[in-house]
């Protein structure tokens, strides 16, 4: 993935540059949810992000992340919902990644749509997993 850094150092610029005030680096690693260590290492193309990483990058830059790095795009459902806990940071919106990831595996593999009922309890239930229901 050797477009992965020069698109995130180019998106981390533009949201530097958006910010009021002068937010730093270290508020943008709290943001994403990740230490500077890793978001440098995906910086300077060390690492590519995965999994809930992924996500929280989206969250915070944009979805186009996903076809950046040549994956599928998480259920437009299930990232609506992702996105109405932007304000959430640091560990928080890490293990909100990972409960959105781990609830889209369910519902993928027992073939149930992110907007019926069923997933609004399952939802709730890997919410609690992850500590997030309070």
């Amino acid at each position: 993935m050797l477009k992965f850094p020069a698109w995130f150092n180019r998106a981390y610029k533009r949201w530097s540059r958006s910010q009021p005030g002068e937010e730093d680096f270290l508020a943008f690693c709290d943001l994403l949810g990740y230490s500077p260590s890793k978001v440098l290492a995906w910086l300077q193309g060390e690492s590519v992000p995965e999994g809930p990483e992924v996500l929280s990058i989206a969250g915070v830059i944009g979805i186009d992340v996903y076809s950046v790095l040549g994956l599928s795009k998480p259920d437009p459902d299930l990232f609506k919902i992702f996105d109405q806990f932007s304000h959430l940071h640091g560990e928080d919106r890490s293990r909100l990644a990972l409960a959105i990831l781990d609830a889209e595996r369910y519902l993928q593999e027992y073939d149930i749509s992110a907007s019926s009922l069923a997933a609004e309890e399952i939802l709730k239930n890997v919410f609690e997993k992850y500590g997030l229901d309070k």
